[in-house]
């Protein structure tokens, strides 16, 4: 058996990286460094390769670039989250690391439009860091095999928005209220609905007394993002809230939910916040609704 070749790295990248690949790899060879890198060492490959058929080499550190999040580029990162220290993500362009995927206490390399050469000093120094912290290679097989294998962490959509959320909530719920509130009992009451770009009016009378009001707002507390719900009639300005949901990406459903904290518009007043998909929690408005009414007019 011949001896394991050794590297400071390994490089794993997008076909639209390549020829950025291959310029850094130029310089930081030329600076010294040990690199693996291949021209068909993409991320397609690295992440469809098994383990006995990846390179039988040790590195300090495995650096996939990453421009976009896909499967193999978010396992990388996971990988990191989780206290993978050889796994050594390259940042290009204005990608971002997901939230729920940063490592407090990593500085990601940054590709800025001083490359390679920045990034390099940056590189050479995290090698010498490593090699006098006594860091061991490790099998780069291992590596990578090991991140893949963690199980895929759910991360939150680029073309998730709050705004449009928020748009897609309020245009819902008018909706909703005008084909419900025909329904109510109009031997008893009359409801109304104003539908407006930033607010939705509400009101609901018994004999031209009014028995319910409520305003479903764009923005307002908790932030211009949120829906700002007030039961009752209030002067224009008023900064009161009984309650506000946020659009929130819910990773475990891979959905846009709102997260409702409900001071009394449910009824419930914890203010804990809890998450309905739209159309949930306008069934449960409907539903207060209807009991607020009915315990009002006997």
């Amino acid at each position: 058996m011949g001896e394991v070749a050794t590297y400071d790295v390994a490089v794993s990248f997008a076909e639209e990286q390549r020829s950025a690949a291959e310029e850094a790899v130029n310089v930081w060879r030329q600076r010294g460094l040990t690199v693996l890198h291949g021209p068909d060492q993409t991320h397609e490959w690295w992440a469809h390769k098994e383990g006995g058929d990846l390179p039988d080499a040790r590195v300090r550190f495995f650096l996939p670039f990453v421009s976009t999040l896909d499967d193999f580029t978010a396992a990388m990162l996971h990988a990191v989250k989780t206290g993978n220290e050889h796994v050594l993500p390259v940042l290009m362009g204005d990608v971002a690391v997901p939230a729920d995927l940063v490592h407090p206490h990593v500085t990601y390399l940054r590709a800025t439009e001083q490359w390679p050469d920045q990034i390099t000093e940056a590189l050479i120094a995290r090698v010498e860091e490593a090699e006098s912290a006594g860091w061991n290679r490790a099998p780069v097989a291992e590596v990578v095999t090991g991140a893949r294998d963690l199980t895929p962490v759910a991360t939150v959509p680029v073309t998730f928005s709050r705004y449009a959320e928020q748009d897609a909530t309020i245009r819902y719920m008018g909706e909703q209220f005008a084909a419900a509130l025909p329904g109510l009992d109009q031997r008893r009451f009359v409801g109304t609905v104003h539908l407006g770009d930033s607010k939705i009016s509400v009101r609901i009378e018994h004999r031209g007394d009014i028995v319910y009001a409520l305003d479903v707002q764009r923005g307002g507390i908790g932030g211009d993002e949120t829906v700002n719900f007030l039961v009752g009639r209030h002067d224009a300005g008023s900064a009161c809230s009984n309650g506000w949901a946020r659009p929130v990406y819910d990773t475990q459903t891979g959905t846009p939910v709102l997260e409702l904290r409900d001071f009394s518009v449910l009824g419930r007043g914890s203010g804990e916040p809890r998450k309905y998909r739209k159309e949930d929690l306008f069934a449960a408005l409907w539903q207060r609704i209807n009991a607020v009414i009915a315990a009002t007019v006997q």
